[in-house]
């Protein structure tokens, strides 16, 4: 038993360091592990998103001292992602009995990082922008303040979607999302999506939680390790060059792959 839970604590505190960097971890680490510990898809990202809640107050502290968030696009993104998020916690929560969906929801896991991985990659081995600055369409000026605010809505349907669903989407979605639809830095991109994910998961661990689909006791013991790494990596989101970050990520995101791939295939 105190060997589970020194397990535990060492794990959050490792994860917690890598949230707080680049606020990757909670889902795309974390959910592979908790299926393979659980044994069950559904509990595994009830339990994943009640950690990643705890794990993101924590962090959400600290980018908010480094004014790391870009709140505009942040409140427009949550007005498509709180009920989309909402409806797919429902929905996924109501599968608890339904081997083929989960099976199914594992696969579709997969799948989503592995997109996400390449969409990383691409944006850091392109060399130059994809985009000529005497032409107004590849450089996106012809969108409009309104059509970025819609755009955000769409997005944060999406991710809601993703999160309430298979717990991933705070993160390994969002970040690359924020990066490439809206051109911001990527340490602006981990702040906000600190935010939005700490509000997502919010919702799907309520929802999940009152179905009784979590293992609170991991949550809890994994998010007491999470508080000091947590710290260490927030400071450290400012201090490392933006492309060294995205690959930071990108490992980030082949190592979850390759933990759940092992499991699931």
């Amino acid at each position: 038993m105190l060997d589970d839970i020194i397990i535990r604590i060492v794990l959050g505190l490792i994860i917690g360091f890598f949230v707080g960097l680049t606020s990757i971890g909670s889902g795309v680490i974390v959910l592979p592990v908790l299926t393979v510990l659980l044994r069950d898809p559904i509990t595994a990202i009830g339990t994943t998103t009640l950690y990643a809640f705890f794990t993101k107050i924590t962090a959400l502290f600290y980018h908010i001292k480094l004014k790391t968030i870009s709140w505009k696009i942040s409140l427009f993104f949550l007005i498509g992602a709180i009920p989309s998020t909402i409806i797919a916690a429902i929905y996924v929560s109501g599968k608890n009995n339904d081997l083929i969906f989960k099976k199914n929801l594992e696969y579709s896991i997969l799948i989503i990082i592995l997109i996400s991985i390449l969409s990383i990659f691409l944006n850091i081995i392109r060399k130059k922008p994809i985009y000529r600055k005497n032409k107004k369409f590849y450089n996106f000026e012809f969108i409009n303040l309104f059509s970025r605010k819609i755009l955000a809505v769409i997005s944060g349907l999406f991710c809601g979607i993703l999160v309430g669903s298979t717990s991933i989407g705070g993160g390994i979605i969002v970040i690359p999302l924020l990066i490439i639809l809206f051109k911001i830095t990527t340490k602006n991109a981990v702040g906000s999506s600190i935010f939005l994910a700490l509000v997502m998961t919010m919702l799907t661990s309520f929802i999940y939680g009152l179905k009784g689909q979590q293992d609170i006791l991991t949550a809890i013991i994994m998010a007491l390790g999470s508080i000091v790494g947590v710290h260490f990596g927030s400071k450290l989101t400012t201090k490392i060059p933006d492309k060294f970050l995205k690959i930071i990520v990108l490992f980030l995101m082949i190592f979850g792959f390759i933990i759940l791939s092992i499991n699931t295939l």
